[in-house]
């Protein structure tokens, strides 16, 4: 988990500046940063359904006495990040099309605020959830939400998801997560992830190490 939560904190800590840096009426290269923005928000979101389908209610079962101080902290912060994500969304479309600086402003203060609600979550979520979970869930059941979220990508993108944890994730825990996906995965994506990763990267940032 840590690992995933670095490439977020890393993609949306440099998404702003992506916005910003779009000059007034581009919308082909605001098709880009947008092409780039909608790929992280689905991951992401993907990354929350998986906790809330196959890890909270576990918890909740097993412990819920340790787990009720966070409990509302981290839904609290869940409803935050998903409130920031849909007015990301309805600007991101808007800017889109036009590439004007009103809209490109908004969405780039709005990912500003998403970054912040997102550090805290991710931190609150390390900090005090993982020791809990470290104790009550099982390997097997570790690896079945692993093996959800790789599911639940579009295959054309398992590669840049991996690349992405890789870029700066444990390589020994980046090689434990791919040991256990499917035989199909486990032996073409990692050969095709660096190279989806640093293709990407030097689109959307104009450099293959962000």
């Amino acid at each position: 988990m840590i690992v995933v939560h670095t490439a977020f904190r890393r993609e949306f800590r440099l998404a702003p500046g992506l916005v910003r840096a779009v000059e007034d009426g581009d919308t082909r290269r605001a098709g880009t940063i947008c092409a780039h923005l909608e790929f992280l928000t689905s991951v992401l979101h993907l990354h929350h359904t998986g906790e809330d389908r196959l890890l909270w209610p576990k918890l909740l079962e097993r412990v819920p006495e340790e787990l009720a101080p966070i409990v509302h902290l981290m839904e609290a912060q869940h409803e935050r990040v998903a409130a920031v994500l849909e007015d990301i969304e309805r600007v991101r479309a808007q800017w889109r099309s036009t590439a004007r600086p009103a809209e490109r402003d908004e969405l780039a203060r709005l990912l500003d605020e998403l970054y912040v609600g997102l550090c805290e979550h991710l931190d609150a979520e390390e900090e005090r959830l993982l020791p809990i979970a470290a104790r009550n869930v099982t390997e097997e059941e570790w690896l079945q939400l692993g093996e959800e979220g790789v599911k639940g990508l579009p295959k054309p993108e398992l590669p840049l998801v991996l690349g992405m944890m890789q870029y700066e994730g444990d390589p020994e825990v980046v090689a434990e997560i791919v040991s256990h996906t499917p035989w199909l995965i486990r032996s073409v994506v990692p050969m095709l992830s660096r190279r989806a990763f640093r293709k990407h990267a030097l689109a959307v940032h104009g450099t293959a190490t962000p």
